[in-house]
């Protein structure tokens, strides 16, 4: 069902249409366009906020641009107020998911929705600043990935210390090695997702979409972001089911990164009149 800017999504489905960019990158101080996605789980005190900001740093950006709201089945205001959010600006798209699915599944809906040649996503939690997109942006035409990390992270002590575990647990089993792999700051070139699955239905989706950026050879540039402590809401990254679940998707992408096909389909097609591009094979290097 699409209602205005609105795509609600049934819980056990995330199919849209999407339509093919028809610029990639423009000069060096402005891109052709981009789009900014964020899910959202109960942000109904930091959703506005955020997105506001997000439109007003985004006419500095880009030439065309778009924001797309992934409101995973929230209990509180967030779907209405993403829905008022779109009424307001033709270019703010919400989408909604009947039910809670997770951050990974959110993230899918949010890339799959976007139509334009750079995407990039962050959290709705406005614990970023997003006027830093104009310095993360200024390398989107050299590498195929800008990964934020956090220059200080201001969570609780419990969070820093399950993110300096995982960290470490995923560049011994995986060989990711990037500062700060589940920093939700991220910009990715289109063609990116040509050839990168999502199958993470939770907080284990950064690790996956860079796990297969290395295996793919793509090149990843980091940009230090600032961090600010939440000032609304609960987060649900630390909860123990939320890590459990992330340990299972770990192991699991382990295993089928062993066996993943070089010619693996994307979450977007690619062009049928355009070959294959030729992606860069810049190392990561060690951090």
């Amino acid at each position: 069902m699409l209602y205005s800017n609105s795509v609600i999504i049934p819980a056990q489905t995330s199919t849209m249409t999407l339509s093919e960019p028809t610029q990639d990158l423009a000069d060096e101080s402005m891109v052709s366009s981009i789009s900014v996605i964020f899910p959202a789980y109960n942000e109904q005190l930091n959703i506005r906020k955020t997105v506001e900001q997000a439109r007003a740093v985004l006419p500095e950006i880009a030439h065309r641009w778009e924001i797309i709201v992934v409101n995973d089945g929230s209990s509180d205001a967030t779907a209405e107020i993403c829905d008022e959010l779109a009424e307001e600006d033709s270019r703010i798209i919400a989408v909604h998911h009947q039910g809670n699915k997770g951050y990974g599944a959110a993230l899918k809906s949010g890339i799959m929705a976007a139509r334009n040649a750079l995407v990039f996503f962050s959290d709705a939690d406005g614990q970023f600043d997003l006027y830093e997109l104009q310095e993360v942006v200024r390398y989107a035409n050299d590498f195929d990935i800008v990964a934020g990390y956090r220059g200080k992270r201001r969570d609780p002590l419990p969070r820093l210390i399950n993110a300096w575990g995982w960290n470490t647990l995923v560049r011994c089993l995986l060989g990711v090695r990037v500062r700060d792999i589940d920093c939700a700051f991220k910009l990715f070139r289109r063609q990116v997702f040509e050839q990168v699955q999502i199958r993470a239905v939770g907080a284990m989706v950064n690790t996956e979409i860079l796990a297969q950026a290395k295996h793919f050879g793509m090149s990843i540039h980091e940009v230090k972001v600032t961090h600010f402590p939440r000032i609304h809401g609960k987060p649900t990254g630390a909860n123990f089911g939320v890590i459990l679940k992330a340990f299972r998707e770990l192991f699991h992408l382990w295993w089928k990164l062993r066996a993943i096909d070089q010619d693996q389909a994307g979450l977007y097609e690619r062009p049928a009149t355009a070959p294959v591009p030729e992606l860069r094979t810049h190392a990561l290097a060690a951090k």
